[in-house]
């Protein structure tokens, strides 16, 4: 993929998720190596795209969830999501 698809897809993301760190990166903490997208905080390059999703707990119509709705589970009490993210940045 060009640099110019990458920057491309920064943009459109805004921000993505890291499971390791378990934080949201926001865009101005993205890099583009050789190898692709990379936090310049944490070094890492295996980041979840994020993605429109009806969030259980901000209760409105959509939002751009950092993990694309991964952490959504159904169980007894309806639907929750399990990652309870609240939008957290990498480095908090």
């Amino acid at each position: 993929m060009g640099i110019e698809n990458l920057a491309e897809k920064i943009r459109s993301w805004e921000y993505c998720f890291y499971q390791g760190c378990n934080r949201m990166i926001v865009a101005s903490d993205l890099v583009i190596t050789a190898q692709g997208i990379q936090c310049s905080k944490c070094g890492h390059y295996n980041l979840e795209e994020p993605g429109w999703v009806i969030c259980p707990h901000q209760k409105i119509s959509a939002v751009k969830c950092p993990r694309a709705g991964k952490g959504i589970v159904h169980n007894e009490s309806g639907i929750e999501c399990a990652d309870r993210c609240y939008f957290r940045t990498c480095g908090e």
